[in-house]
């Protein structure tokens, strides 16, 4: 792919004969290289792990994993590492995960902004599934400085940044986009954001389905794909 004249997008398609699937027992994973030529001399590289496998619901098979049928047995996680404290440390994160792993957990839920990268990239490597959630808050005050302060102007384009750094995650089966929006859940503003928030999903990764953790209203679960219930 050549481009001159400044700026420019590139768009590539790359076979992968018969490949080792990613799966829970074996997460088999890939590293594609891409480098920058400048007048034929390399000025820049990058390096993006992937994994290949298929994922699909539907309402009588559930989750499809490569065609086969996995049942979550999950946990909510919060970014918090405990008394080590926020700031994200990869030793202990991967024991946290080895411990859930030991109980006999394949999935966590993110929760309830970004995750740290390296967080899905144990995932990867270690077979567990993940549900990655963007926000806490939508237009509702949770707290005196939260998000909802930022959610008009940043939403849209703080979800766009997160799904398009995380995508190539095959961790990554479904986004979630807001938790436990109770003063709106019932609302028709309830509805109509989830419904903005799941045509975003859709525009910058048509290859997974939006969800978003309901504390029992149904409006905002109407337009999900994938209905998430808390405190049933």
């Amino acid at each position: 792919v050549e481009i001159s004249g400044g700026r420019g997008k590139a768009v590539q398609e790359i076979e992968i004969k018969s490949p080792e699937l990613w799966t829970l027992d074996l997460p088999a994973l890939y590293t594609a290289r891409t480098e920058v030529l400048s007048d034929g001399e390399p000025v820049d590289e990058y390096f993006t792990k992937f994994g290949v496998r298929s994922i699909s619901y539907d309402r009588d098979g559930g989750f499809k994993l490569n065609g086969k049928r996995v049942q979550f047995k999950g946990v909510c996680m919060h970014h918090d590492l405990g008394p080590i404290g926020a700031a994200f440390n990869v030793s202990a994160a991967r024991r946290q995960l080895e411990i859930l792993k030991d109980m006999g957990v394949n999935a966590i839920r993110t929760s309830h902004n970004p995750p740290a990268p390296a967080l899905l990239d144990l995932c990867d490597e270690m077979g567990i599934l993940a549900q990655v959630e963007a926000f806490d808050e939508w237009k509702m005050v949770k707290c005196e400085n939260g998000y909802n302060k930022l959610f008009d102007k940043w939403a849209k384009k703080d979800l766009e940044a997160m799904m398009r750094r995380d995508r190539n995650h095959p961790c990554i089966i479904l986004w979630s986009v807001g938790n436990e929006e109770w003063g709106i859940e019932w609302k028709e503003s309830g509805t109509r954001i989830a419904a903005t928030m799941r045509e975003y999903c859709h525009r910058f990764d048509p290859t997974r389905l939006m969800t978003v953790a309901s504390s029992s209203g149904p409006a905002i679960l109407i337009p999900a794909d994938v209905a998430g219930y808390n405190y049933i």
